[in-house]
């Protein structure tokens, strides 16, 4: 009795996992179709040669491929004619790994299509109203080995071994390895290497590097963030927008800059062309706080929950051991004065104007003293060294509006939500779907991958918004469908 026990209990177990994956399989299936009949995608071929596959088809297989963390063609193709569901899916097709390949090269960009009808019809069933969205950047590192690069001062004796004269034996010892195989290179010719040479000298001058990645030559070195991490690495700047009610991404942006200061306005304009709505808020690290970012959600009416970095000490509880730093210095708003540890009051000297912010326009920096009290303070050469202590504060009425918001405790309450919504995903997509190690090279094949990632999580969680609301399979299915011929 207990084996059979624990036997029909095993079956069970079974049966709801493979449930499960039909009804994925299923919703993967009606949101391609519906998606292809919402925004009318069509393929126009000729009706010359072998007939192509077609396309939805295709992006059906592919799609389901990425749901279950398949990015090898060669296994999807084994899948393709030897698994029931991906046959099924696909209805049948059986491609080669090399057609799997063309097809995410060239139709990854319907990706982003998929990904903006599950946003549009999560907020027609009324599953999310996309009011409050999280920001946040991380580091994806490019397929390309650190080792295979070609530096600018290699570059240059290479062209003048190819144009002026040859190199001496000393000049070729100095060359990168890489740089030694190019010039024993016998299968191109010296006007070959030459165009070679100048086309990555123009790489190099526009990336503003020293040195590129022979791999990916889009790829820009950044430091990464795992631990034991020390040297950058060619990578990427991936940028997320996720909604703090369902958790759905509404807009991924991959980037060569190797930090978040501008990214804003790039992704927020792609955010709510997937959404075909505009949010009302968003949050995002101090890194982001700069007057270009706020300029450009003031013009939107959006509203910026951007802590400064002494709010982000104090929102983390994270205060430096010197009890003279700049975060235990207390601002008085209404005598206009900051209060030292000591008590003292550090009254305004003057107001001036600030370097200007890239695309953002001038602060004003004020500066805040107390000689007097400095001169006679028992902590001399301990709160400062030499003269007395000032206070810098950069002053701008956006970034001034953003501060008040965030201190206040509505605003510290809805700040706290964005470590639990937008975070998740980075770990998410670098250890269960690892991209990092996913074969593909240069930044529109990367945004490609990362619309198809996307889409593909946010798949996952939209049937799970589905399970959690209670709702039938079958009647959203029905909905989407009305959606996507409305």
């Amino acid at each position: 009795m207990i084996l059979n026990h624990y036997i029909l209990s095993g079956i069970n177990e079974k049966i709801g996992e493979m449930e499960e994956e039909f009804q994925l399989m299923l919703l993967a299936s009606e949101i391609v179709d519906c998606c292809f009949n919402f925004f009318e995608i069509e393929r126009k071929t000729s009706k010359v040669g072998r007939p192509h596959f077609e396309i939805k088809n295709m992006i059906k297989l592919i799609f389901y491929g990425y749901i279950n963390k398949i990015t090898s063609s060669v296994v999807l193709a084994h899948n393709a004619k030897y698994n029931f569901l991906y046959s099924f899916i696909s209805h049948g097709c059986e491609p080669s790994d090399r057609t799997i390949r063309d097809y995410r090269k060239n139709f990854m960009s319907i990706f982003q299509l998929i990904m903006s009808f599950t946003l549009i019809a999560t907020y027609k069933l009324g599953l999310s109203d996309f009011k409050y969205i999280a920001i946040d950047g991380t580091i994806k590192q490019a397929y390309n080995s650190p080792f295979n690069i070609i530096k600018e001062k290699d570059i240059r004796l290479l062209i003048k071994h190819y144009m002026v004269e040859e190199l001496t034996k000393n000049e070729i010892k100095k060359l990168r390895k890489t740089a030694k195989k190019f010039l024993k290179d016998k299968t191109k010719t010296d006007e070959e290497k030459v165009d070679i040479l100048f086309e990555w000298w123009r790489l190099l001058d526009f990336s503003g590097q020293s040195s590129l990645g022979l791999n990916d030559h889009d790829a820009r070195w950044m430091k990464i963030k795992d631990k034991g991490q020390i040297y950058p690495k060619f990578s990427y700047n991936l940028q997320l927008g996720t909604d703090t009610e369902s958790k759905l991404i509404c807009g991924v942006n991959v980037v060569q800059n190797p930090t978040d200061h501008y990214q804003i306005p790039a992704l927020m304009n792609q955010i709510i062309s997937n959404l075909n709505l505009k949010p009302t808020k968003i949050s995002a690290d101090t890194i982001y706080l700069t007057l270009a970012n706020l300029n450009y959600l003031d013009n939107l009416g959006i509203t910026a929950l951007i802590p400064t970095s002494q709010q982000n000490r104090e929102n983390s509880g994270e205060k430096p051991n010197n009890r003279f730093a700049i975060g235990y210095f207390v601002f008085d708003e209404y005598k206009n004065v900051f209060i030292c540890p000591e008590g003292q009051e550090l009254t305004l000297d003057g107001i001036y104007q600030a370097h200007p912010e890239k695309g953002g326009g001038n602060k004003l920096k004020a500066v805040y003293s107390n000689f007097n009290a400095c001169n006679n303070c028992i902590n001399k050469g301990v709160c400062f060294k030499t003269g007395h202590r000032s206070i810098t504060r950069y002053v701008h009425e956006l970034a001034y509006k953003t501060e008040r918001i965030i201190s206040s405790e509505k605003g510290i309450e809805e700040y706290k939500l964005r470590s639990s919504t937008v975070e998740s995903h980075n770990g998410t997509f670098k250890r269960v779907y690892l991209y990092d190690f996913i074969p593909i090279t240069g930044l529109k094949r990367v945004q490609g991958l990362m619309f198809a990632i996307v889409a593909s999580y946010n798949l996952i969680r939209f049937l799970n918004l589905i399970k959690e609301n209670n709702m039938s399979l079958q009647s959203v299915i029905n909905s989407i469908r009305y959606i996507s011929s409305s």
